[in-house]
C-alpha cells in the first residue's frame, strides 16, 4: 500500500505538481499526424491539466499552444487557421506555430506592443504518423526518445489513442501486472488468430503460456531506461516460458510478449488528474502489420472525442452468458483493451492505494512506483537530476519472450542484455 501522502503524490500531475513537473521533462504523444489538415480545423487537447489547440499551418507546421488568447481569454479554438497563422476570432489576433504574435489589427498603430505579446506554445515533432510534443523548461529538453518501432516501415506500425477515464498510474499499473491476463484476457476455449497475433477479441487461448497459469515466479531488473520485469510461466511439461516487461521512464512501456510475435508498445500520459491518453503502437517485425486483425481484437472504438462508445455506461458490453459457454471467456466483454478499461475504470478516477493488499505478484507495480517517487522526491529535494533514458538503448528494446528448459533459472535462460545495463550494474549471464 501507499499512505494517502504518497499516493496524493504519485498521481497529481499538474502544472506546478511535483509529479507534473516531473513528467514534463520527458517527450509527450500528443495527436495523431492525420487528426491535423493544412489550414484545417483546430484541435483541443488537453495534457497534464492543460487547455492546449493543436493546428497545422499553411505550409504543414504544426503548433501546440495554450487555447485561452493572451489578449482576452477567448478559445483559440474557434480560430480562424489560414496564411500561416492561427487568427483568434474576436480580435484579429494572429499567432503563429512558434506562438508568436504576426499581427494584431486592432492596434496597428503600435508593432512594438505587437512584438512584446507571444501565447505559451510547446515544440513539437512528428514521427510515425505521431505529433510528439516536450512541455518542460527549454534547457532541460532530453534527446528525442527513439523507441525500436519508429525505425521500421511504415505499414508495420499502427497507433491509436483512447481516451481513459481514471489516473494514469492505475492505467500503467495494469501494463505492469502479469496475472491479471489469467483471467482478465482468458478465453473459455482455443481461439484462431494470424500470424503474430496474440489474441481475438475475445480473448487469449487457454493454452498460451500467459494465461494458462499465473507466472510461477516474478523478478525486477534495473535498466538504463527503467526496469525489466521478468515473469517465468509454465510453457510445457519440460520448459518455461520467460517474459519480459520492459517499464520505460516514466510513462511507457513494452507489454509481454513471446520471440515472434507481434509487438506493442504503450504511453499513460495523464490528460488530468481523473482521465488518461492510452497510446497503443502495435507493430509487426517483419511484415505488414494486419491493422483490421489487430483493432479488432482490442475492440476499442471512439468517438470525435477519442472516448470509448462501448464504457462504464454501457457495462463495457458485458454478456453474463458469454463467461458460461465454451465459446466465451472469463469476463463476458469482447475486446482485450475493453477488459483492460474495465478493470482500472471501475477503481474510481484516482484509487486509493492506502486501503489495497499488495501480494508477491505485485513485485513489478511495486518497484515502478517505488522509482517514481524516489525521482520526484530527490528532484523536490534538490539531490539530482531526473533519470536519463538512453537512447542507444531505446533504438533496440522490445519484448520478445522464449521457451527455454523448466530446469534452468531466468537469470540462465534470460539473461539482460549488456547494452541495457545500467553504470557499474553487474549483468546475469
Amino acid at each position: 500500500m501507499l499512505s494517502k501522502e504518497d499516493n496524493h503524490l504519485l498521481t497529481r500531475t499538474g502544472p506546478g505538481t511535483p509529479m507534473g513537473d516531473l513528467f514534463r521533462l520527458y517527450w509527450i504523444p500528443a495527436l495523431k499526424s492525420d487528426e491535423l489538415k493544412s489550414d484545417g480545423k483546430p484541435q483541443k487537447i488537453k495534457l497534464l491539466s492543460e487547455d492546449l489547440i493543436a493546428f497545422r499551418d499553411t505550409e504543414g507546421k504544426v503548433g501546440l499552444m495554450e487555447e485561452a488568447c493572451p489578449h482576452r481569454g477567448t478559445s483559440m479554438y474557434y480560430g480562424i487557421n489560414e496564411g500561416c497563422g492561427l487568427r483568434c476570432m474576436y480580435h484579429g489576433w494572429k499567432f503563429n506555430t512558434n506562438g508568436d504574435c504576426t499581427e494584431i489589427p486592432s492596434e496597428e498603430g503600435d508593432p512594438k506592443f505587437r512584438q512584446k505579446i507571444k501565447i505559451k506554445s510547446y515544440p513539437v515533432k512528428e514521427v510515425k504518423g505521431m505529433i510528439w510534443t516536450y512541455m518542460g523548461p527549454e534547457e532541460k529538453m532530453p534527446e528525442f526518445p527513439e523507441f525500436y518501432w519508429m525505425g521500421l516501415p511504415d505499414d508495420y506500425v499502427m497507433s491509436e489513442r483512447v481516451w481513459q477515464e481514471c489516473n494514469y498510474a492505475q492505467v500503467m499499473e495494469n501494463d505492469l501486472d502479469y496475472v491479471h491476463a489469467a483471467f482478465l484476457h482468458k478465453a473459455n476455449g482455443k481461439q484462431e488468430v494470424g500470424e503474430g497475433i496474440l489474441s481475438s477479441d475475445l480473448g487469449i487461448s487457454p493454452d498460451h503460456p500467459l494465461v494458462r497459469n499465473p507466472p510461477v515466479k516474478q523478478d525486477v531488473e534495473d535498466t538504463n531506461y527503467g526496469k525489466r520485469c521478468i515473469g517465468v510461466g509454465i510453457g510445457s511439461e519440460t520448459e518455461h516460458a520467460f517474459f519480459e516487461i520492459h517499464y520505460i521512464f516514466p510513462f511507457y512501456t513494452f507489454p509481454p510478449r513471446l520471440d515472434g510475435d507481434d509487438g506493442m508498445w504503450h504511453a499513460f500520459i495523464p490528460r488530468d488528474d481523473y482521465s488518461t491518453w492510452t497510446w497503443d503502437v502495435q507493430f509487426s517485425h517483419n511484415r505488414p502489420i494486419d491493422v483490421q486483425a489487430n483493432h479488432e481484437r482490442r475492440g476499442i472504438k471512439v468517438d470525435e472525442h477519442f472516448r470509448k462508445q462501448i464504457n462504464f455506461e454501457s457495462d463495457y458490453g458485458q454478456d453474463r452468458e458469454l463467461q458460461k459457454t465454451e465459446k466465451g471467456n472469463f469476463t463476458g466483454i469482447r475486446g482485450i483493451a475493453i477488459q483492460d478499461h474495465a478493470a482500472t475504470e471501475t477503481m474510481g478516477p484516482i484509487v486509493d492505494r492506502s486501503k489495497e493488499h499488495l501480494g508477491t505478484s505485485d513485485l513489478p507495480i511495486i518497484h515502478m512506483r517505488r522509482l517514481l517517487l524516489q525521482q520526484v522526491k530527490a528532484i523536490q529535494e534538490g539531490k539530482e537530476e531526473n533519470f536519463k533514458l538512453d537512447s542507444n538503448s531505446l533504438k533496440t528494446l522490445y519484448s520478445a519472450g522464449i521457451y527455454d528448459s523448466n530446469k534452468k533459472s531466468w537469470q540462465e535462460a534470460f539473461p539482460m542484455k549488456p547494452q541495457f545495463k545500467k553504470d557499474g550494474q553487474e549483468v546475469n549471464s
